[in-house]
C-alpha cells in the first residue's frame, strides 16, 4: 500500500483579478454612474444587465501545499516480489597461457637490473662518505687534532692511519759516542739533541773550511806515529752515522 499525500494548494496570497460580471442593481458591484456625450447627451456607463468588468482581491495558491504531509488515502500498488528460497553450488577454473614466453623473464630482469642500481646507488653514498670521512679525519690528525682515546666519538676516526706526514713532533736522540783518539787523546761528545761527535784538532792537524761535517785533515807537515794514532774502521763508520744524523736534523729543523 502506497499512502496519496494532499498536494492541493489554494490560499497562501491575495491576488489582484479582473472579471467580467453582470451589471444588476441588486449586486454589491452595481454602477449606476452615467455621463454626458459628444452630443450633449446624458446616458449610462453600464446599463442594467449589461457585462461590466471589474477589479476583486481573490486568494490563490502560494505554491506550498495547504495541509503537507496529510495523508489522503493508500493506493495499493503490485510489486511482484514472491518468496523465492534458492541454493547454488559452482566451480570455476581457470588456465591462460601468454602469448609471449619472453615477457615474465624480461620483467623479472628489469626488476633485478632495478635492485642492483638501488643497491649501486646505495653503495656509491656509503663510498663517498667514507672518503670524506677519511680525509676529515686524516687532515685533522696532520694537525694535531683527534678525539680523547676512549670517549665517545673516538671510534670514528679510530681506523684512520696517517703516513708521510712532513711535521715532526720535538724529540730527542741518543747519539751512540765512539771512542777515537787524535795524538793518543779521546774524541769529545755531546748528548743533547743535534750534537755532533767531532774529534779535537792537535796540534800538528788542520780544519779544511767547506769540507761537509768538518773534516779532520792532516798537515803537511811529516807527522810522527806517536804523535797522531789513525781511526780504525769502525770508529770512521761511527762518526759517518753520527754526521749523517746531524745533517737530517738540521734539515729538519729547517
Amino acid at each position: 500500500m502506497e499512502p496519496q499525500y494532499d498536494n492541493r494548494d489554494f490560499e497562501g496570497q491575495l491576488v489582484e483579478v479582473t472579471k467580467n460580471v453582470k451589471n444588476w442593481p441588486w449586486e454589491s458591484w452595481y454602477d449606476d454612474r452615467s455621463y454626458t456625450n459628444s452630443e450633449g447627451d446624458e446616458v449610462r456607463a453600464y446599463e442594467d444587465g449589461a457585462d461590466m468588468p471589474i477589479t476583486v482581491m481573490e486568494m490563490q495558491g502560494d505554491g506550498v501545499p495547504d495541509s503537507p504531509g496529510s495523508e489522503l488515502w493508500q493506493k495499493p500498488i503490485r510489486t511482484g516480489d514472491t518468496r523465492n528460497y534458492s541454493t547454488s553450488l559452482g566451480l570455476s577454473a581457470t588456465i591462460s597461457f601468454p602469448l609471449d614466453g619472453g615477457l615474465q623473464e624480461r620483467c623479472k630482469q628489469a626488476a633485478d637490473t632495478q635492485i642492483q642500481m638501488q643497491q649501486q646507488l646505495i653503495a656509491n653514498k656509503r663510498l663517498d662518505f667514507e672518503i670524506a670521512r677519511l680525509k676529515n679525519c686524516g687532515e685533522l690528525k696532520k694537525s694535531g687534532i683527534y678525539f680523547r682515546p676512549g670517549s665517545y666519538y673516538a671510534s670514528i676516526c679510530a681506523d684512520v692511519v696517517v703516513d708521510n706526514v712532513d711535521v715532526i713532533r720535538p724529540h730527542r736522540h741518543k747519539i751512540p759516542q765512539p771512542i777515537s783518539s787524535f795524538g793518543g787523546g779521546q774524541t769529545s761528545t755531546s748528548e743533547s739533541p743535534g750534537s755532533v761527535p767531532v774529534a779535537r784538532p792537535s796540534s800538528q792537524t788542520k780544519i779544511v773550511p767547506g769540507s761537509p761535517s768538518s773534516v779532520l785533515q792532516q798537515s803537511s807537515s811529516p807527522l810522527s806515529s806517536s804523535q797522531v794514532s789513525p781511526l780504525s774502521k769502525e770508529d770512521q763508520r761511527e762518526v759517518l752515522r753520527a754526521v749523517q744524523k746531524s745533517s737530517q736534523l738540521q734539515r729538519l729543523r729547517r
